[in-house]
């Protein structure tokens, strides 16, 4: 992958660059390592109170990721706590450079003991997502890329599956689909962050063809931003199924994120 180094000199100890794609990916895999010891050592499986849905292994370990993250000089767009300063003050608005988080996805899979859930990260430079990496936090594997240097599974360079039509495709979803959705297989993995980098590495070690999510916009960005990176420098395409940007850093928007191995598979999903 060969990231640019930048050389910070000028800036405090521990504060990160964001040009440098090698500190930051480091950086990334660090946070995301201490995120899996922290669900690891959990036996507290309560709700948080604080809103539906957030389990209190939420907000531990998004304190712990976003901790680290304003250590390092940067702003945060979490799911959990929406977007803060390198100080941990609130902001109106996400700054230029900022880091797109979701602390652990696929809670409930965490919850029941299942291994599909994630931490993800994406630095989003002016508009841009730059550096993105996602863990499974029971398996340990590993998804990364750096824009325009290619993905990664845990350290290897990867890309999508061949090219299929739908008839032939392995499809990962999320939320129930029509009757009328005919792939070859689907499965309801229930963390998108996984289901979408997944598709990045169908064509060296397993994975799914596409993904499709069929809920009525329920996805955050911090869902899948990080896996869309991953699928684009796999060698896949992404849309969002009404068309929209997918890049956004506005806490309160959601999508309805597709992914898939090739442009054609793409357009079937996109009719679907």
């Amino acid at each position: 992958m060969n990231p640019t180094n930048v050389a910070d000199a000028d800036r405090p100890d521990g504060v990160v660059d964001p040009r440098d794609s090698e500190r930051v990916l480091a950086l990334f895999g660090s946070i995301a390592t201490e995120c899996a010891a922290i669900l690891t050592s959990n036996d507290d499986w309560s709700m948080s109170g604080e809103r539906a849905t957030q389990y209190s292994i939420d907000v531990d370990i998004d304190a712990a990721c976003i901790g680290a993250l304003h250590a390092a000089g940067f702003a945060v767009l979490s799911e959990e706590s929406g977007v803060t300063g390198p100080d941990g003050s609130p902001l109106g608005e996400a700054p230029d450079a900022v880091v797109v988080v979701d602390p652990l996805d696929g809670s409930t899979n965490a919850a029941l003991g299942l291994p599909w859930c994630a931490n993800a990260m994406c630095l989003v430079v002016d508009g841009v997502p730059t550096v993105a990496h996602v863990l499974n936090l029971r398996t340990g594997v590993a998804y990364a890329a750096v824009h325009g240097r290619g993905a990664m599974r845990n350290g290897a360079p990867i890309t999508v599956a061949d090219p299929v039509g739908l008839a032939d495709a392995i499809v990962a979803v999320n939320a129930r689909p029509p009757s009328t959705f005919r792939p070859r297989q689907f499965r309801g993995m229930g963390a998108t962050a996984l289901d979408v980098a997944s598709v990045a590495g169908a064509g060296v070690g397993g994975g799914f063809d596409a993904y499709i999510d069929f809920d009525d916009d329920r996805i955050g960005v911090w869902d899948y931003l990080a896996s869309v990176l991953i699928v684009e420098e796999a060698g896949g395409v992404v849309a969002d199924a009404l068309g929209r940007d997918l890049v956004t850093l506005d806490h309160a928007a959601r999508r309805r994120p597709v992914a898939a191995s090739n442009a054609a598979l793409l357009a079937e999903l996109l009719e679907a």
